[in-house]
């Protein structure tokens, strides 16, 4: 069942524009200024102001360039390790290695996953774009797959 007050406020708009009322207002065709937030306070509206002109940015952009830097680095850092890992003289030193990947690996998947839920949590819903979390299991499982790929040609 409609809302009554949907369908009042729907004819009333309807009974405006059909008289006209809606044609000579000031700015029709030029574009929204989007620069100022209508719902934020004077003084949010201020820091705002202030940290736009120094080039600051919001929290959730920052952890958005930061999510962006660690996914980029973290098959890089995978790599490396598998490259100590060719690279290590006995299975000793070998085994090490792969536990150093290892270690690391998923120390920076979970540095990934908490920035991803920081995000998510922060970041407006009109920007929102969420990131999603990558799956440790998934991530361990394919790294396993590597070292014994890197293991069996070194």
């Amino acid at each position: 069942m409609p809302d009554w007050t949907a369908i009042v406020a729907d004819r009333k708009i309807k009974e405006a524009m059909d008289a006209g009322e809606f044609e000579n207002l000031e700015g029709k065709g030029q574009p929204l200024n989007l620069d100022e937030n209508p719902f934020e306070t004077a003084g949010q509206r201020v820091i705002n102001r202030i940290l736009k002109q120094a080039g600051a940015l919001p929290e959730w952009a920052m952890l958005a360039q930061e999510i962006h830097r660690e996914l980029d680095a973290l098959p890089v850092s995978r790599e490396r390790g598998l490259r100590a890992v060719r690279l290590a003289k006995n299975e000793v030193s070998r085994e090490r290695a792969a536990e150093r990947l290892r270690q690391a690996h998923r120390e920076r998947v979970g540095t990934i996953n908490s920035l991803i839920l920081k995000y998510n949590y922060s970041v407006p819903a009109a920007a929102q774009r969420p990131f999603k979390s990558l799956k440790l299991a998934a991530e361990m499982e394919s790294l396993e797959s590597d070292i014994a790929g890197a293991v069996g040609t070194g």
